[in-house]
């Protein structure tokens, strides 16, 4: 559990709170946080969990450094919850920290390489039908994972999270800072490079047997 108390929270000035909007399904379990039940956390991680280590395994590359990345994401979350503004949808803010998490930690320990044999599924990935169709689809994974290791970090960002994470340019713009132009110029540049990427590991003879 994070450090701190009921009594700690309603000392931030929690007690007060505006109804929580009907819009985000997260946003009831926020405002029984930011209320004074810090055990509720336990029940935001588990629900939010997962999104965010498949995000910060995309970003990152390496499974132990995006256990990290989830880690300090959480401590981030617990410290500054209390900033979080009723009526935002809250995955959207925590996606930004964990970007931001991500950031610092490949800043801090540079991009590792991501080899073909140490791929496992993504949290909560359904599993494959049979031994030949899990290996098939640890190879696709492993050759994705290759290519995003190869972009350039804006790139990377603006590819995961408009295509992989599914957020709007408009919404992947916000979390990076930047305009929704440059994040459709980034993610095509790099959907191009991650196909060009795989192609060349594919078909390393151009197609010829």
């Amino acid at each position: 559990m994070f450090p701190g108390s009921k009594a700690a929270l309603m000392d931030e000035g929690f007690a007060s709170l505006p109804e929580a909007p009907a819009e985000d399904p997260l946003a009831p379990l926020i405002q029984r946080i930011l209320g004074g039940e810090v055990d509720a956390f336990e029940d935001l991680m588990a629900r939010t969990e997962a999104r965010v280590l498949a995000l910060a395994w995309r970003m990152l590359g390496d499974r132990h450094l995006a256990e990290d990345a989830a880690q300090e994401t959480y401590l981030r979350v617990f410290r500054s919850l209390h900033t979080f503004r009723l009526g935002e949808r809250f995955e959207a803010w925590l996606v930004r920290i964990a970007v931001n998490v991500c950031r610092d930690l490949a800043r801090k320990r540079g991009p590792l390489p991501v080899p073909l044999d140490a791929m496992d599924t993504l949290p909560g990935d359904p599993a494959a039908a049979d031994a030949e169709e899990t290996a098939l689809l640890y190879q696709r994974r492993a050759l994705v994972h290759r290519a995003l290791e190869s972009l350039p970090q804006a790139e990377r960002a603006a590819l995961v999270l408009r295509d992989l994470e599914g957020l709007s340019t408009e919404e992947a713009a916000r979390i990076l800072g930047v305009r929704p132009v440059t994040i459709r110029s980034q993610a095509a540049s790099a959907r191009a490079k991650v196909q060009a990427f795989c192609a060349r590991l594919l078909h390393p003879h151009g197609g010829r047997p």
